[in-house]
C-alpha cells in the first residue's frame, strides 16, 4: 500500500492504533501524540510492559501487542531500534498484518526491510500526529492532489 493510501484510509479516518512505547510522562512526545489521537477520535491502545494493567488517558495499558483485544490498523512504534526486537517478534505472531508506523526516533532500516519482505506496510520517520494535522485538515480534493505527488 502506498503512503497516500495509508493516509487516506487510516490516518484521515479514525482507525485503531496500538501505541508501542506508551508513557505516562507528559513530557514525552508519545504522551502528546496519544492525547492528540484520542481527541481526534482514534481508538488508541497504549502498549508498554512496565505499565501493563494500569490506566493511561483513561485507557487500559497492555503489556504486549498480542494482549490488545482488537485487531489494530496501525502499530505506532515509539521505541528506539535497540528496543524493538521483542515487539517485532510479537508483531509477527499476530494473525494479521497491521501497518507499522516508525515514529521519528524509532526508525529501523533493517526491520523495515524485513517487515516489507514479510508483507507489512511500513511508514518510517513521519510523525503520525503531524501527518494527520497536515493532510487531514485539507478538503478531500486538495488532499488527493498532494497525496498524489507522494511516492
Amino acid at each position: 500500500m502506498k503512503i497516500g493510501e495509508i493516509i487516506e484510509e487510516f490516518v484521515c479516518k479514525p482507525s485503531k492504533i496500538a501505541v508501542v512505547g506508551a508513557s505516562q510522562n507528559r513530557n514525552r512526545p508519545v504522551y502528546g501524540v496519544m492525547t492528540y489521537l484520542k481527541r481526534a477520535g482514534f481508538n488508541v491502545y497504549p502498549v508498554n510492559p512496565s505499565l501493563e494493567g494500569k490506566t493511561l488517558l483513561d485507557l487500559p495499558c497492555y503489556g504486549r501487542l498480542s494482549d490488545v483485544p482488537e485487531k489494530v490498523d496501525i502499530v505506532a512504534l515509539f521505541l528506539s531500534s535497540k528496543r524493538q526486537d521483542v515487539v517485532l517478534e510479537d508483531l509477527r505472531r499476530l494473525p494479521y498484518r497491521p501497518i507499522v508506523w516508525m515514529q521519528p526516533g524509532a526508525e529501523n532500516d533493517e526491520a523495515k526491510e524485513r517487515l516489507e519482505r514479510d508483507g507489512y506496510d511500513v511508514v518510517k520517520g513521519a510523525c503520525l500526529m503531524a501527518t494527520h494535522q497536515v493532510y487531514c485538515a485539507l478538503d478531500k480534493s486538495a488532499r488527493e492532489e498532494i497525496i498524489g505527488q507522494l511516492p
